[in-house]
């Protein structure tokens, strides 16, 4: 029998029979898409209101860590509010601002919400972690390569921030130990193979996209075939890097290490919402749809998950 479980409304694979035949942890790992995280924020506070966490390792990239910190706070709405009610404002999303050069999301503002106008309950959110890896995945612009912010070693917040800095979209990006670091998109978009390698063995995934969409560079080619690499400064670097991650990572779920299940939430036709610029009624139904797959996920595979971790 495969271990690679795909989840949708009209297509499922039972998960593998021996169900506590297997050793390891048990992971959930969220992908980010700005404001494509509301299908995630929608399957999560499903699994919150169930009282559906097993999981051992949670790592989250962008918005899927932003989702992940709601979910361990247990913080039922808080993603949702924040996404429907937050970057949608004009204090946050700016195109006539970065039009004139200056950044397209106001990060800081962004940030100062999230500690002091509608605070998460981190003392919680420790509390339920309880020896449990949380784990906020961003890039490391030295070279590149992934790091993984981890609220036990460094500041909740500034993690969080460094995860969600679009590059490009907010220039600054965070600084942290003498290096800067961006959204972890860049290098490691979807981190199933950071969770195995904290021991993982049962990875459940949540999708933004559907399950086969793939990542095209052929415009940033175009481009630099027609102004030069040296001028295009970093982007290039940036979508190789992003480039190298989503091939990595779709080669680790079609073909993943025996001793491991990967199993995919996702939509099975793509969102109505965008990474940016979503109206407020495609962002109500993208949520909509995240509760019906996560409740369609509780009732199929849910249970078989809670037996898996108790064995």
């Amino acid at each position: 029998m495969t271990n690679h479980v795909s989840v949708s409304l009209d297509h499922i694979t039972p998960l593998y029979a021996d169900a506590g035949g297997r050793n390891g942890k048990m992971a959930l790992v969220c992908e980010g898409g700005g404001q494509r995280g509301i299908f995630t924020a929608g399957v999560l506070d499903v699994f919150m209101e169930a009282r559906f966490d097993p999981f051992d390792i949670l790592i989250g990239t962008s918005a899927g860590a932003q989702n992940l910190s709601a979910f361990v706070c247990d913080a039922r709405g808080y993603a949702r509010t924040l996404i429907e009610e937050y970057t949608t404002r004009t204090d946050f999303f700016r195109p006539l601002h970065f039009a004139r050069g200056g950044d397209l999301v106001d990060l800081d503002w962004f940030f100062d919400v999230l500690t002091h106008g509608l605070p998460l309950d981190i003392h919680t959110g420790r509390k339920r972690l309880n020896g449990r890896e949380l784990l906020f995945c961003s890039t490391r612009t030295g070279d590149y390569q992934p790091h993984y912010f981890h609220p036990g070693e460094s500041d909740w917040m500034l993690g969080l921030k460094a995860s969600s800095a679009i590059p490009l979209f907010y220039r600054a990006g965070v600084e942290w130990q003498g290096e800067r670091y961006v959204d972890g998109a860049v290098a490691d978009a979807i981190p199933v193979r950071e969770a195995y390698r904290r021991g993982a063995r049962t990875i459940v995934v949540i999708r933004t996209v559907p399950q086969h969409s793939r990542f095209s560079p052929h415009w940033a080619r175009k481009l630099e075939g027609w102004i030069g690499r040296e001028r295009l400064g970093d982007l290039m670097q940036i979508v190789e890097a992003h480039e190298r991650c989503f091939n990595d990572f779709h080669d680790f779920i079609h073909c993943p290490p025996k001793d491991a299940q990967i199993i995919e939430i996702f939509p099975h036709q793509p969102l109505q919402s965008r990474v940016l610029g979503s109206s407020r009624a495609q962002l109500e139904q993208d949520y909509e749809l995240g509760r019906h797959y996560g409740l369609h996920f509780l009732h199929t595979l849910g249970s078989l998950l809670e037996i898996r971790a108790v064995q």
